[in-house]
């Protein structure tokens, strides 16, 4: 079955239709946060809440805004945040204000699915699956199989509502997800069947038409905007006043200045070791003779040089640096310390790992999964430490990898001594509703100081 339109005013006609008669429930919670806080924060919190609750996302924006710089580093407050810039259809800034709300530690289904949203109407449909897939138990079958349609993955949340519907959630939800879900992946005979089994029958060519307006799949900002009831045309970030990286927390603090002294401590002594060197090799001057320019001219030189020249040196002359997060511009919550090693692309037939410390490499790792950004990679790991504590004593570590022409960041947990250990980790990560994979370290010794081969361990 196919369906058309003629005109721009048919295509705006249907658009509204398309607001209107969207009867699935996916937005129901996403646009409410929450009002937690302190009794000088809760105010803008609370009315924020009320605001959105009205309808009125604008002035829900600015109460927000007025929390988030209250406290800033309150994940409720940045959740609510995106949820007012989501329904205000400004995808960009609820983008950032719920990625930002994950790194302080913010780790639900809903937050996870609002994000996911914004993704989608950016055309991010990858990163959205991604992370619609690390959050999968978190999230009802009924939104996360019309999210993974409306990322792209069709075939995919045709099969999750279809398996929700099997399991005894006949709703109306459901059923009219499935039948988007199927409009959306052009089967228009099966959308027309689930469809009617709720539409009245002189209101069905409408709601198809509607559909159809909104199935292209040029038209990600549109269908969610459709979806939300939001403005299709809203844009704008967040403001820059408001990014987390401009409050740091008093661990990155200490970290910065304890680092700044120990560049100053060092750039004195080079100035130090050069003058006085300066100073032993050229003899005293005559009493009569002008004293020459100070070596303080030629002690200031050398450290600029060598420090151009540390930075023009290729990366395989240069010192390995310390592994780094990659968000560490925008630092997590509070939780066990972990590294964060990121490998450049390499050959899918050729995963590189970077060498973790002695302390840390053991013979087997264990993979958590496979993701389309190191963004992701990274919310992912957060995740899985998260909903299981013991990941937080390994170490993660994120190799970026090409498999036919695309790339991928792979999230692994290092420092396991033995396959079994490895195994039972992953046995605990799957009774949780993840996916796991052990596998050896061919960076890791075994317990009987052999090289331990690279291979695939059984699931």
């Amino acid at each position: 079955m196919t369906i058309a339109y003629d005109s721009k005013t048919d295509r705006k006609t249907a658009y509204r239709l398309a607001r209107m008669c969207l009867t699935t429930a996916l937005v129901a919670g996403l646009l409410t946060g929450c009002a937690a806080g302190g009794p000088n924060h809760a105010k803008f919190a609370s009315n924020a809440q009320a605001a959105l609750g009205k309808g009125t996302p604008e002035k829900a924006i600015a109460l927000a805004e007025q929390a988030v710089l209250a406290d800033p580093r309150n994940a409720a407050y940045r959740t609510l945040l995106g949820s007012a810039y989501l329904r205000a259809g400004r995808f960009e800034a609820a983008r950032q204000a719920f990625d930002e709300a994950m790194q302080l530690g913010e780790d639900s289904g809903k937050a996870a699915l609002s994000l996911a949203l914004a993704d989608i109407a950016l055309g991010k449909g990858s990163e959205a699956a991604d992370t619609l897939n690390t959050y999968r138990d978190s999230i009802p079958a009924s939104d996360y199989g019309l999210a993974m349609a409306m990322a792209g993955q069709t075939q995919t949340g045709i099969t999750a509502l279809t398996d929700a519907l099997r399991g005894g959630e006949n709703t109306p939800k459901v059923r009219q997800n499935l039948a988007y879900a199927y409009a959306l992946d052009g089967s228009w005979g099966e959308a027309k069947l689930m469809a009617q089994q709720d539409v009245p029958a002189d209101k069905l060519n409408e709601r198809l038409q509607a559909w159809a307006v909104m199935a292209r799949p040029e038209d990600t900002r549109r269908r969610v905007a459709a979806l939300l009831g939001a403005p299709a045309t809203a844009e704008g970030g967040q403001p820059t006043a408001l990014a987390l990286a401009n409050f740091p927390d008093a661990t990155k603090l200490a970290a910065e200045a304890a680092a700044t002294a120990t560049t100053q401590q060092t750039a004195s002594g080079d100035a130090a070791d050069l003058a006085k060197a300066a100073a032993t090799a050229m003899p005293a001057p005559p009493a009569d003779v002008a004293a020459p320019q100070p070596a303080l001219a030629d002690a200031s030189s050398a450290p600029a040089e060598a420090k151009i020249a540390a930075i023009d040196v290729p990366p395989a002359a240069a010192p390995a640096p310390a592994p780094v997060p990659a968000v560490a511009a925008a630092p997590a919550a509070p939780q066990p310390v972990v590294s964060h090693a990121v490998v450049q692309p390499v050959r899918a037939s050729r995963t590189a790992h970077v060498s973790a410390p002695a302390a840390v490499r053991g013979s087997h790792v264990v993979q958590l999964g496979s993701f389309s950004s190191n963004d992701g990679a990274q919310r992912a790991w957060r995740h899985f430490t998260a909903r299981n504590r013991g990941l937080a004593g390994y170490h993660s570590q994120i190799t970026q990898v090409a498999v036919n022409g695309r790339q991928f960041w792979r999230v692994q947990a290092v420092g396991f001594n033995g396959f079994a250990s490895a195994r039972q980790m992953c046995q605990s990560v799957k009774a949780k509703g993840g996916v796991c994979l052990v596998m050896s370290d061919p960076t890791g010794v075994s317990p009987q100081g052999r090289p331990t081969p690279t291979r695939m361990a059984q699931r």
